[in-house]
């Protein structure tokens, strides 16, 4: 026999064979296909439909997102279902009708239908009202709670404080009042808690000591007072704390040196006093941005700051710090980072080769431009009893309005619960 009639011969089981496995490939798919639209989850409670209608109703959603004649386990933007429930609600992006934005508000009575319901977020969802009194008894499951930007006012409910699951508060950019609960320190599953911006008032609650699993607390731009609790060193997890914008007062405690994993330290713009603590930084190792301006921090800045190995940025601007400027620029200029330490009343001789990353306006420094005024300087040490050497003085011809001639702008962004990054402004 020849090889081109062995070759016919093969050629019927070759396109047999290849017939076989097209019929393999397609009945897989037919399988992977069916397994598949067996997972997709659908909404079985009548109840929990009924709930998603009404919510829809009174808030406006457009029929867009949610489209009444389909399943809203799959098709309606926001809502996550397990096991045929619903267990997550995502108003963020959703926007109302023109009907429902005419009068909008804090209309979710039937979110307590929900029974599984972990999370609801309506971060920057107008909700112009107050948070209602049973959110944290007829919403026991919730883990994320994000309200932010909802323009909410009145108080925090102490309901709230009950709500043992929950590991994310977000209650920011509001126009929240009153003292913060002190039923807060029971949340203690707490990993985030984001009260920034809005107007309370009082002092930090003692239990948020109680608060281990934290890792953010951010309080910033509120009208808090009062020293800053020594036993918030206890929150051995923590890794962001923004007190900033505030009225604390008294000394940084020297117990904030227990907060080993701490990458964000920002105190600024508040009554903070004294020296700063000896130790304080030695064991903050993980630490990138310390913002320290605007309060009235005095003496010597420790030279622990320079051997901060991630250290990105230090701003300790309008304090009243003194002495010799410590031996920061050779570090700061080696590794990039911003080091702010205007408007103070360091002294000494200029330091060399700042760069544009190492700021030193305002203060008490030899040869250099935009420094406070030889008279200034005088008087500010002989008030404290300090010597202030006549060999390195300032150039008095340089008057202090010039001081604004080589401000640098510093904008910390992205700051929610992570890391963020500096963008300077000449």
């Amino acid at each position: 026999m020849t090889q081109d009639e062995k070759t016919k011969l093969r050629r019927p089981f070759v396109v047999m064979e290849a017939h076989r496995v097209q019929l393999k490939v397609a009945l897989l798919l037919l399988l992977i296909n069916s397994v598949l639209t067996q997972q997709v989850v659908r909404l079985s409670s009548r109840s929990e439909f009924s709930a998603l209608l009404d919510l829809r109703s009174s808030l406006g959603i457009r029929a867009k997102d949610w489209p009444r004649k389909t399943d809203p386990c799959s098709r309606w933007r926001g809502v996550e279902c397990r096991t045929g429930q619903v267990v997550g609600i995502t108003l963020s992006g959703l926007r109302r009708t023109p009907a429902g934005g005419r009068n909008p508000g804090f209309a979710v009575d039937s979110l307590a239908n929900f029974t599984l319901l972990a999370k609801f977020n309506s971060y920057g969802f107008p909700l112009p009202g107050s948070i209602p009194d049973w959110f944290g008894q007829r919403l026991s499951a919730l883990q994320v709670l994000d309200l932010s930007s909802c323009s909410i006012t009145g108080s925090i409910p102490s309901s709230l404080g009950i709500l043992s699951g929950l590991n994310s508060l977000y209650l920011s950019d509001n126009f929240l009042t009153g003292a913060i609960p002190l039923i807060l320190g029971q949340l203690l599953s707490l990993s985030v808690l984001n009260l920034s911006r809005n107007s309370f008032t009082g002092t930090i609650p003692s239990g948020f000591s109680s608060l281990l699993n934290l890792s953010t607390l951010d309080l910033s731009s509120n009208f808090l007072f009062g020293p800053i609790p020594n036993n918030l060193g206890s929150l051995s997890r923590l890794k962001f704390l923004h007190l900033q914008n505030n009225s604390f007062d008294a000394s940084i405690p020297v117990e904030l040196a227990s907060l080993s994993q701490l990458i964000v330290l920002d105190l600024g713009h508040n009554g903070l006093s004294g020296s700063l603590p000896n130790g304080l930084f030695s064991n903050l190792t993980q630490l990138q941005y310390v913002v320290l301006s605007r309060n009235s921090f005095d003496g010597n800045l420790p030279d622990v700051l320079s051997s901060l190995p991630a250290l990105r940025l230090l701003n300790v601007s309008s304090n009243k710090f003194t002495g010799v400027l410590p031996n920061l620029t050779a570090f700061f200029n080696a590794t990039g980072a911003v080091v702010d330490l205007s408007d103070n009343y360091f002294q000494g001789p200029a330091p060399s080769n700042t760069g544009t990353n190492v700021v030193v306006n305002g203060n008490c420094l030899q040869s250099l431009p935009n420094q406070r005024s030889l008279q200034d300087c005088r008087s500010f040490y002989a008030s404290r009893g300090l010597i202030f050497g006549n060999d390195i003085a300032p150039n008095p011809s340089l008057e202090p309005a010039s001081i604004s001639e080589k401000r640098v702008t510093y904008r910390l962004v992205g700051l929610f619960g992570g890391l963020g990054f500096i963008v300077l402004l000449y």
